[in-house]
């Protein structure tokens, strides 16, 4: 008994010591009472240090096995942190000066600690909103009839307000084997983007899969075409829609999006729509559940074209809820338009966009953006619509032409990556000529100020 007395007094002390006692749920932890110890110790470690404590105050030893038996029995509440990635940045700076909180006084340490506990609160109030959202959505769909959950319906055919959510998944590259011969890994095949947009009523997600030649941008206009199209083929045709996304500015919180929002608006598509975003660092939301799904798929697939990575789409669920969407489909092609020059000449930037997290627009008040910081906070009208300018319901903008590869990518994917495959469809011999060596370093496309020559400088000058 004395020495399991020593070796809780020893946990306690330790964990007071380089524990993090965190605000709110901890990650992969639901017990709040937890306290947490940094992932960089095994349970070994620590055992090895009370080990060399028991040596400088002359006590008995006991084993490791004992130890972590002790360990469970006594302090189950103090646990090592599971290691993770892609954490938020403002709970990591408060974790690292919790942690590092020696050197405070208590009334520094209570003012971290306080601002800690207020971007938690905002962080489960918006994670509460959305989840309110999703909820009334999948009621809202379980009282639809069977026609009514067609989807492709015209726009405001059903009086109902529904909900979806977007993001992008991690880009793949094809050909792709389950078993994968070794030379491949380091080359750089053929790369698919995957753009999600899933509806919370129904659970099912459209995966919109963009080969590299026929679009590479990830940006505004790339992902307001995308809701274009989904709103035209895969819409309920509810009158009010709710979109949830991240904050990436890049992507989806941008005048272009929260413009496209507007526009739909003012033709008459929609009665209202809003856009909210959770707080930064905590956007895990249901596509990312839809992307996992079909990764598990993916890890045992072998694919070497485009319709072979829609096919693994659909076979990533059972009851068929996530569905693939090609660009050059037969029947929903898919056309990626310059929004972002259309609305300059309509709409303009809202001032301070990035601090807000939801933006509302209706019919009733054509031009005006209402704007929130957080799900509670007072609602602030914003006019984004410029002086004289008009929205015409028949006029939309310009169509980009598909990208296409270049010459040495082509003759790159036939000379490196084709040897792998076993169709040769995605990696064909390019008609084009091959090209002369590509100088991608501007280092080595700037001339040597001594010698006149490309690819040195006149300190490795040899001349």
């Amino acid at each position: 008994m004395e020495d399991v007395k020593r070796v809780k007094q020893f946990l306690l002390s330790y964990a007071n010591k380089y524990g993090l006692p965190l605000p709110g749920r901890l990650p992969n932890f639901r017990n709040e009472k937890t306290i947490l110890l940094p992932s960089d110790k095994t349970k070994a470690e620590v055992h090895q240090e009370y080990l060399t404590l028991a040596d400088e105050m002359s006590l008995r030893k006991i084993c490791l096995s004992q130890f972590k038996t002790v360990w469970l029995e006594q302090c189950p509440h103090i646990l090592i942190m599971k290691p993770a990635t892609d954490l938020c940045h403002t709970c990591q700076s408060f974790s690292s000066t919790l942690s590092c909180s020696g050197n405070l006084n208590e009334e520094e340490k209570e003012d971290i600690l306080s601002k800690y506990q207020e971007h938690v609160g905002h962080v489960k109030e918006q994670r509460d909103h959305y989840r309110d959202q999703c909820a009334a959505a999948k009621s809202t769909f379980v009282q639809l009839t069977p026609e009514q959950k067609i989807r492709g319906q015209p726009p405001c055919t059903l009086q109902s307000e529904f909900h979806y959510s977007f993001d992008y998944a991690q880009q793949v590259h094809y050909p792709h084997y389950a078993q994968q011969v070794g030379p491949l890994f380091f080359k750089t095949p053929r790369k698919c983007q995957c753009f999600g947009i899933c509806c919370e009523g129904s659970g099912t997600q459209i995966f919109y899969l963009v080969d590299e030649a026929q679009h590479s941008n990830k940006g505004a206009n790339t992902v307001t075409s995308m809701l274009h199209h989904h709103f035209m083929y895969h819409g309920l045709g509810e009158t009010d829609v709710k979109l949830h996304m991240d904050n990436c500015s890049g992507q989806n919180k941008n005048n272009t999006v929260i413009g496209y929002g507007m526009w739909r608006v003012m033709t008459g598509v929609h009665e209202s729509v809003e856009f909210s975003m959770m707080e930064a660092g905590h956007t895990k939301f249901n596509p990312d559940w839809h992307f996992g799904l079909w990764k598990v798929k993916w890890r045992h697939s072998n694919v070497e074209t485009l319709a072979e990575i829609a096919a693994s789409v659909l076979k990533s669920s059972r009851n068929g809820h996530n569905v693939p969407q090609l660009v050059d489909d037969a029947v929903a092609p898919l056309f990626f338009y310059d929004w972002a020059t259309f609305f300059k000449r309509i709409f303009k930037p809202i001032p301070s966009l990035k601090s807000y997290h939801h933006f509302r627009m209706d019919k009733d008040h054509p031009g005006i953006v209402f704007v929130r910081e957080y799900a509670t906070s007072q609602e602030v009208a914003v006019n984004i619509l410029k002086p004289g300018a008009a929205v015409d319901p028949t006029v939309l903008p310009l169509v980009i032409p598909p990208s296409g590869l270049d010459a040495h990518r082509q003759w790159y994917l036939f000379n490196e990556v084709a040897p792998y495959c076993v169709n040769k469809e995605s990696c064909p011999k390019p008609t084009m000529p091959k090209p002369l060596v590509k100088i991608d370093s501007p280092s080595l496309a700037r001339k040597c100020s001594k010698c006149k020559l490309t690819g040195h400088n006149k300190t490795t000058c040899r001349i």
